[in-house]
């Protein structure tokens, strides 16, 4: 008798330890994040005429480049979790997201690829960091840092070159809050890229005047 309640015992203990998880998939979606209270997809308006961008390249570095979320819980320990996982690969999620906001912000290249044009300026982006840091217990954040290069096709010089981190407090110790802190961090990173792409495109043009 004493044998079989060790038994049960050893068995409940086994399933509250690694209970029965049904796998969540994610998106990344600036989208969702981007609009303000004004309802304006942007700080400021499009730029009339804007130059067409293309993305060329989104790369990620090696630690996050994979569907898994990955969490940092230690200063040198990564964690994946198998029970989050991205809907595609994060590099193509993100591209996607990207080149959807340099739509709405007057940058889109879909019109000039339909029309057979060439872009006039060139993105490369290096994501080094997109991850849930639980280092600090009483303070959970979802981190995104990225850098990005804007440069006219065949100029060495680029036209711009900045990176941009979020660390987004999550309320909550969840997947879907840390994908959600990347959203919002993506959305935030994107609105300063368009200012300060802004920026640099007016300075060129008094340059070139």
């Amino acid at each position: 008798m004493r044998r079989w309640t060790a038994l049960i015992a050893a068995a409940a203990l086994s399933c509250l330890s690694k209970p029965a998880l049904v796998p969540q998939l994610f998106t990344i979606d600036a989208t969702a994040s981007e609009r303000g209270p004004t309802g304006s997809a942007r700080g400021a308006s499009p730029t009339p005429g804007g130059p067409t961008v293309a993305v060329r390249r989104v790369s990620v570095a090696a630690p996050f480049d994979g569907r898994e979320l990955v969490y940092r819980t230690g200063a040198h320990r990564l964690e994946r979790d198998p029970y989050a996982i991205l809907a595609a690969s994060p590099a193509s999620l993100l591209t996607d997201a990207i080149r959807g906001h340099l739509g709405r912000a007057g940058y889109g290249f879909e019109a000039a690829e339909a029309s057979g044009a060439h872009p006039e300026l060139l993105m490369d982006v290096y994501v080094r960091e997109l991850s849930g840091d639980f280092v600090h217990p009483e303070e959970p954040a979802g981190v995104i840092a990225a850098a990005f290069e804007i440069s006219e096709p065949g100029v060495s010089s680029p036209l711009l070159r900045k990176e941009y981190t979020r660390r987004i407090v999550l309320p909550h110790r969840t997947a879907d809050a840390v994908v959600t802190a990347w959203n919002q961090g993506l959305a935030e990173m994107l609105g300063e890229l368009d200012r300060d792409l802004d920026a640099a495109l007016l300075a060129a043009a008094r340059l070139h005047h």
